[in-house]
This record gives structure tokens, C-alpha cells and sequence, in this order.
């Protein structure tokens, strides 16, 4: 398990891929447990009712979007490991942002903390492009790329979906 955490944190500094990870099913369901969980109970704090269902859509969408690329490009057998890294690094970095988010006030001007929410952000695309990067094996601006392409998509489905209902 110590092995586990140090790939984790070279995860986070882009010195690792999901390759790195272990290759175990029970760690990849209790990761996404905790991922999924993470996401209902910090969507509690924030006062919109939709905020739980966004968060869930937006992971399923996420793995789904994962399978698929990595099927449509023959690498089926890294799904695990990279919806692994995928779910550790979002649970690190969505603790960072919740705890930038409960030092917010919105009727404070706050431009320290909107710089820091700014490098949380890219830190993030960065960190799920070299996990694309790693599972793909392809160059790191593909990678962004389709970090980029995959967040916008999200963005415009999860609209769609929750405007309707």
C-alpha cells in the first residue's frame, strides 16, 4: 500500500502514470467508493439540489468517456488502473478545492483566492491530461486536448440533461 501512495503523489507532480498503479479490482472499486462519496457529501455543503446528481453525472460521464477512448483506441486491458489514477487524483484535488471553496465569500472581493482556484484548475487538466497521456500513449498536447475536449462535453451534457428536468 505504501507503493500506492507514493505513485498517487507522482500522479499529482506528473512524474507517473496509471501504468504505475497496482492492477487490483477491490482497490479500484474501494477508490471510486470513496471518489463517489466524496462527491455527494462535499456537494451537500453547497446549497443547490442539483449538486449531487452534477456530481455523479459528471463522474459517470467521466468513466464512461475513459472506456471508451480506450477501447475506440485498443487498450482495454488499462481501464482499470486508469480509472484508478483517475479517482485518486480527483479525490485529492477535489479536497483541495473544497477547502478553497469553504474559504469563499461571495460578497468579498477575494482575487488571492480566485488565482488560487485558477492553478487548482489548470493543476487538474494537467493531471488528468498525463493520466490520457500515460493510457493513450500519446503526446502530452493530444492529451490536453482531449482533457479539454472531454470537460466541455461534460459541461454542455450535465446543462442539457439538468435543464430538463
Amino acid at each position: 500500500m505504501n507503493g500506492f501512495w507514493q505513485t498517487l503523489i507522482d500522479l499529482l507532480r506528473l512524474r507517473a502514470g496509471p501504468q504505475d498503479l497496482p492492477d487490483s479490482r477491490p482497490l479500484t472499486l474501494v477508490v471510486i467508493g470513496i471518489y463517489i462519496a466524496q462527491a455527494v457529501m462535499t456537494s451537500g455543503v453547497v446549497n443547490e439540489d442539483s449538486n449531487a446528481t452534477r456530481s455523479l453525472m459528471a463522474i459517470a460521464l467521466q468513466f464512461i468517456a475513459v472506456a471508451g477512448i480506450l477501447a475506440w483506441r485498443r487498450h482495454p486491458e488499462r481501464l482499470q488502473q486508469t480509472l484508478l489514477a483517475f479517482a485518486a487524483t480527483g479525490i485529492v484535488v477535489s479536497m483541495v478545492a473544497f477547502t478553497l471553496l469553504l474559504q469563499s465569500d461571495p460578497g468579498v472581493n477575494q482575487p488571492l483566492l480566485a488565482l488560487f482556484w485558477f492553478v487548482i484548475f489548470g493543476w487538474s487538466l494537467a493531471v488528468d491530461a498525463n493520466i490520457f497521456r500515460h493510457a493513450l500513449g500519446i503526446a502530452m498536447p493530444i492529451a490536453v486536448l482531449i482533457t479539454v475536449m472531454l470537460l466541455a462535453v461534460t459541461y454542455v451534457v450535465l446543462e442539457l440533461v439538468l435543464q430538463q428536468a
